[in-house]
C-alpha cells in the first residue's frame, strides 16, 4: 500500500485570554484591523447555562465565568478572546515566556512593519528584542519585529511570508549549515 502525504491542515484559530476583553478586541481592531465576528459575549453557569454543556463542554467547572469574543484576521484565521472572570486569570510569571511550552506568540503580515510597530508603541504595547532582517536571504528590503500588546501578548509581525522567508534560498538550512560549518572550523582549531 503506497504511503499518503497527511493532509495540510489549515489554522482555524488560537485563542488568548487576558484582564480587560473590551478593551484587548478594541486594542486588536485598532493596531491589527482584526474584526469582531458578532459580539462580545458574558457567560456565567447561573444565567446562560447552555453555553457550558454546548459550548464550552471541553472545560472544568470550575470555570464559572467569562467574557468572549471571536475576532478575524485578514486570512480569516480567528483569535478567540477570553476574559475569564470566576476563577480570575493569572497573569504570565515573565514578559516574553518563550522558554515556557506551548504557544508564545502570533505572526501578522504588514508590508510597513516599522509603521505597525510605531502604531502599537504609541498604543501602549512595545517591541521586544532588535530587527530581523530577511535581506540575507536575498530579500531585499524586507524585516521583521516582535512587538508585544498591553496585556503581555506577543506578536511578530513580518513584511513578507514565513513560506517565501523559508523558501528563499533554503533559508534556514542555509542558517544551520552555515552554522555546522562554523562549529566544524572552530572545533578544528
Amino acid at each position: 500500500m503506497a504511503e499518503t502525504v497527511p493532509f495540510n491542515r489549515a489554522i482555524n484559530h488560537v485563542a488568548i485570554s487576558c484582564t480587560d476583553l473590551e478593551a484587548l478586541v478594541a486594542w486588536y481592531q485598532r493596531n491589527l484591523g482584526f474584526q469582531v465576528i458578532g459580539r462580545i459575549r458574558h457567560f456565567s453557569r447561573e444565567t446562560t447555562p447552555e453555553a457550558f454543556t454546548q459550548i464550552f463542554i471541553s472545560y472544568p467547572k470550575t470555570m464559572r465565568e467569562l467574557k468572549f469574543a471571536i475576532l478575524t484576521s485578514g486570512n480569516g484565521v480567528g483569535l478567540e478572546v477570553f476574559q475569564f472572570i470566576d476563577p480570575a486569570p493569572v497573569k504570565r510569571d515573565e514578559e516574553f515566556e518563550f522558554a515556557r511550552i506551548g504557544f508564545f506568540h502570533i505572526c501578522v503580515t504588514d508590508p510597513n512593519p516599522e509603521a505597525l510597530l510605531a502604531k502599537v508603541i504609541a498604543d501602549g504595547g512595545k517591541q521586544i528584542g532588535g530587527w530581523m532582517d530577511y535581506s540575507r536571504y536575498g530579500l531585499l528590503g524586507h524585516r521583521g519585529v516582535y512587538m508585544q500588546d498591553p496585556w503581555g501578548n506577543v506578536v511578530e509581525c513580518m513584511s513578507i511570508s514565513v513560506e517565501r522567508v523559508c523558501s528563499a534560498g533554503g533559508a534556514i538550512a542555509f542558517l544551520l549549515q552555515k552554522q555546522e560549518q562554523e562549529s566544524k572550523a572552530a572545533a578544528s582549531k
